[in-house]
């Protein structure tokens, strides 16, 4: 198509400017290392973030493919695993990692699972490890049954006596200057021992008076922040409607030793296991998403939803509160090893979960698929997650997930390449990426267009054409002569096809598991280059 003088001359007085035909115009974008982004409206969403990003870890200068998991134990019960609890000692040979399932607690600190006790009427159990007269113990409650603990080498049944409550009827347990307090079930009431104990005689501390809205106690925790006189720590109990009473207590059995310092509104909090310590912080799953005390005490219930950490990925996070706020399996916990925090959101209880994973060091946001795990838990450093058939599985360990297909899924957002009013066809794209499998990776690659998702996906070819070694197969690798591979920079380019005014890039990689996937590999993209000619000419 050719416009006549006249024509260009008409375009031009109505402010449009036309491009010549078949001009081609080049762009590099970064890697979506702003993270998923289920906040911002597509047609503005900035372009370093992602539509959708599954099983990509955005890191602050590339998107990593997660690590996988590994079968850690397999406690031989056909149950789910509902709590996963670690003791952690002064000495670190005592140190032991304990599954809940089918009524029994068992000892999975090594992969040859050991029953501890059994006839338990409750698999989900809170924990608080605790510093008492005697050592450290694990302190373990579930409404249900009489609390246990752990002291380094048994478990046992603890001696809670009182009025006003029953022992079996905690349901939560928190640690708070030197001693224990539990919430009882289905109550406005607290109950706290001696200082140093971990049994004999419970006092009854009820928060009713201060929660504005009703409702029960839902869970105790603490919170660090800075007072006039230096750092201050208060502990805090949460309503099952949301109120979070706030009290700087340095003797409850005394008039002046508890100070009531007010009465934070939050939205409900989502499930027992709805807090958690974040740094010197209180984290807690609410149905505005994931607060920080600290940031929302001198705020308004109706803008705490935009001080949330998951502000950016706040529809996704209100759709899964609406739907499945009621299933058990909630949990947010801090994983410093890999500078993530991970949601843990049930789909189908104890079948199906997702996470949602941020990373620490920039609140960037992705969504983890495939790790079906009721519950985490961080022990020795490292992420454990309890499956829905009687197995723990430690994650974030391995290339792969074992016996499973790792599959990812990455969709950036849709970037007009500073022209919104001009239409395009985008022609070539190179993602650049690193690597270092030692086993075939295929990943795939294409353009979606207009907010469509129906875009053709074609492999992404690897520029070496080498054949990389594999441990232990003659074919490929030859003793003291073979090199184990390192890190590879490959920047290929594939053609794409596709007409519109906007485009997303997305990219896809199936890991089958295979033996050979124990060890960690890298598989990063760092950023992509576009090659489009406006004006969408053919």
């Amino acid at each position: 198509m050719r416009l006549t003088a006249n024509a260009r001359n008409s375009f031009r007085g109505m402010g449009v400017v036309q491009p010549a035909a078949n001009t081609v115009s080049g762009a590099s974008i970064p890697s979506p290392i702003g993270g998923w982004d289920a906040s911002s409206p597509l047609a503005s969403m900035p372009p370093q973030n992602a539509v959708e990003l599954v099983n990509w870890f955005p890191q602050p200068g590339y998107v990593e493919l997660r690590r996988g998991f590994l079968i850690h134990c397999d406690t031989g019960e056909a149950a789910p695993v509902e709590t996963v609890m670690g003791y952690q000692g002064i000495a670190v040979a005592n140190n032991a990692l304990f599954a809940a399932t089918n009524g029994k607690i068992i000892d999975i600190t090594a992969s040859t699972p050991s029953v501890v006790d059994t006839g338990f009427l409750s698999d989900r159990w809170q924990y608080q490890l605790f510093s008492g007269t005697g050592g450290m113990f694990l302190m373990l409650v579930n409404g249900e049954d009489t609390p246990v603990y752990w002291d380094g080498s048994a478990l046992q049944t603890t001696a809670i006596t009182g009025s006003g409550f029953a022992p079996e009827d905690f349901i939560h347990v928190a640690s708070y200057r030197q001693r224990l307090w539990f919430t009882v079930k289905n109550t406005t009431k607290a109950v706290y021992l001696g200082v140093d104990a971990i049994s004999g005689t419970g006092t009854v501390f009820d928060v009713g008076n201060v929660f504005k809205r009703g409702g029960y106690l839902q869970a105790i925790g603490t919170w660090s922040t800075s007072a006039n006189d230096g750092p201050e720590e208060f502990i805090c109990f949460v309503s099952s409607y949301g109120d979070v009473a706030i009290y700087n207590i340095s003797n409850p059995g005394t008039a002046d030793g508890i100070n009531y310092v007010g009465t934070a509104q939050l939205g409900a909090p989502i499930g027992r296991r709805c807090l958690t310590r974040f740094g010197s912080d209180l984290a807690l799953i609410t149905i505005d998403g994931v607060v920080l005390l600290s940031r929302t005490v001198s705020y308004d219930k109706s803008v705490i939803s935009g001080t949330a950490l998951t502000n950016m990925i706040r529809q996704a996070m209100t759709e899964a509160a609406q739907r499945q706020s009621d299933l058990f399996g909630w949990q947010y916990i801090a994983y410093p090893r890999s500078n993530m925090a991970i949601l843990n959101v049930p789909v189908a209880e104890n079948l199906l979960q997702d996470q949602f994973v941020m990373n620490t060091l920039t609140g960037a946001w992705c969504r983890f698929t495939g790790q079906n795990g009721n519950c985490w838990e961080i022990f020795e450093n490292r992420a454990y997650f309890g499956g829905n058939d009687g197995v723990v599985f430690l994650a974030d360990e391995s290339a792969g997930d074992q016996d499973q297909v790792l599959s990812a899924d990455m969709r950036g957002a849709f970037n007009y390449y500073q022209s919104r009013g001009m239409q395009k066809r985008w022609t070539m794209l190179r993602p650049l990426i690193t690597i270092n499998y030692a086993f075939p990776v295929e990943p795939f690659i294409g353009i979606n267009v207009d907010f469509g998702e129906l875009g053709t996906l074609d492999p992404v070819p690897f520029g070496s054409g080498a054949v990389i070694p594999l441990w232990d197969d003659p074919s490929t690798a030859i003793w003291d002569e073979s090199i184990w591979p390192g890190d590879v920079d490959e920047a290929n380019w594939v053609s794409v096809q596709g007409i519109g005014y906007c485009a997303s890039i997305r990219m896809t990689v199936d890991i089958p598991w295979t033996p050979e996937l124990v060890a960690p590999r890298t598989l990063r993209v760092n950023s992509f280059d576009v090659l489009n000619v406006p004006g969408g000419f053919i």
